[in-house]
């Protein structure tokens, strides 16, 4: 009897227990799954709208980060956004004093924010600005990696800042609240970009190489040196995720473009003074004679400062290129483009190479040369993402991968120009 009681007991202890627990995920669960993701959203949509002179977004296209950052400025209503692009148009503008500016064009698409397995933003019709280094070309089948597609994992508790992925990347990209107009941010940011002299910057043991065509940064403390992806802002460098070396952790720097300074912002007192690298080249000097592989070319400036015909690049074939000039490096800069014809059949093209093999007639990529500090002059270009040259043939011009008729010649990896006289 006594038995029975109390397992009657113990079963309406359990039910009251189970009756509490299911009560308690009642209340912790109380809106459906959707209706929280709607709500979320909606309340992503207010902040993004809220933000009166829109969202700095510090974006980094390609996986390992290859090409550095670069800026935006986004202005959201409830279904467009109005994008401010570094890397976008400009036009001049009369002031009031009769001076001419060049202000940054916006251009305006549409975006949305869904659910699809979390919170999503995607940039959903075409843009020039949003969408240009996800937009293949010829000379870049799988463009540079970009997204337009973006899942949002965070949003601070102020609301001043929103920490994005990228869908296709993976990388991480950050929207800060805007505190000036965007026009204003972009032609600051632009000086920053326009104003920098100098590649090398140094204090002590401490120093900063940066590569300005890839925006990769070589920190170094003494023997101790990371590598770290970068991104030209208002106010000078921001890294994109911060290093420790030798015991010091840096994340952004402040520049002052007067002095040719960048100033840690997370180490007190630390003050890094910009200086030319050893080697360095004025423009006039680098103009001569060189051996690439087993003949010789021919380096003429052309008097501007900036440029220099190459004659001979190509053995065998009559036809110039153009290579810039790098102050910051005292060296050259190439890319692909167009050598010559050979008879009446061949167009013979100077074409990016990378590791994979992959071959590319995209101009817009850079090689930056790199000087020896000793006689004779060695000049040693690298890219990120190519590690070499090769000279191409077409059936065709402009050039297709269908008209690919094999390779005219292969340089060194790395390629090299030796100075000959």
């Amino acid at each position: 009897m006594n038995k029975n009681i109390f397992t009657y007991l113990f079963l309406m202890l359990s039910a009251l227990l189970l009756t509490s627990c299911l009560k308690d995920q009642e209340d912790v669960f109380e809106k459906s799954a959707s209706i929280r993701s709607a709500e979320y959203l909606e309340n992503a949509r207010n902040i993004l709208t809220g933000a009166e002179n829109g969202w700095v977004m510090n974006y980094y296209p390609d996986n390992l980060q290859s090409y550095g950052g670069y800026s935006y400025v986004l202005k959201f209503n409830e279904s467009n956004v109005t994008t401010y692009f570094i890397n976008g148009e400009y036009e001049s503008k009369a002031q009031g004093d009769g001076s001419v500016v060049s202000v940054p064009v916006p251009e305006t698409s549409t975006y949305s924010l869904t659910n699809e397995d979390g919170p999503v933003i995607a940039f959903d019709t075409y843009s020039n600005y949003l969408h240009y280094f996800a937009t293949p070309s010829a000379g870049a089948y799988e463009a540079k990696g970009g997204d337009f597609i973006f899942i949002i994992l965070n949003i601070s508790e102020d609301e001043n800042t929103i920490t994005l992925k990228g869908n296709r990347s993976g990388n991480e990209v950050k929207l800060y609240r805007n505190t000036m107009t965007p026009e204003e941010y972009i032609t600051r940011n632009k000086a920053i970009i326009d104003t920098q002299l100098y590649e090398v910057f140094v204090n002590g043991d401490v120093s900063m190489t940066l590569d300005l065509e890839t925006q990769q940064v070589t920190m170094a403390v003494g023997e101790e040196s990371e590598d770290q992806s970068f991104i030209l802002t208002d106010k000078g460098l921001r890294f994109y995720q911060p290093v420790t070396v030798g015991g010091k952790t840096f994340d952004s720097f402040s520049y002052d473009s007067a002095n040719n300074t960048y100033t840690s912002d997370d180490n007190a007192g630390l003050v890094l003074t910009g200086t030319l690298p050893d080697g360095w080249q004025s423009y006039e000097d680098l103009a001569g004679t060189y051996s690439v592989g087993d003949h010789n070319i021919t380096v003429k400036a052309n008097g501007d400062g900036e440029t220099y015909t190459i004659s001979g690049m190509a053995d065998g074939i009559t036809g110039d290129i153009t290579a810039t000039y790098k102050y910051t490096t005292g060296s050259f800069v190439l890319s692909p483009q167009y050598i010559g014809p050979y008879s009446s059949r061949y167009y013979i093209w100077l074409l990016a190479h990378s590791p994979e093999g992959d071959l590319t007639w995209d101009t817009s990529i850079k090689f930056k040369g790199h000087n020896s500090a000793t006689e004779p002059l060695t000049i040693t270009f690298s890219c990120a993402g190519y590690d070499t040259f090769w000279a191409g043939a077409f059936e065709e011009d402009p050039p297709t991968g269908d008209s690919y008729a094999g390779y005219w010649e292969q340089y060194s990896n790395p390629m090299t120009f030796v100075r000959v006289e």
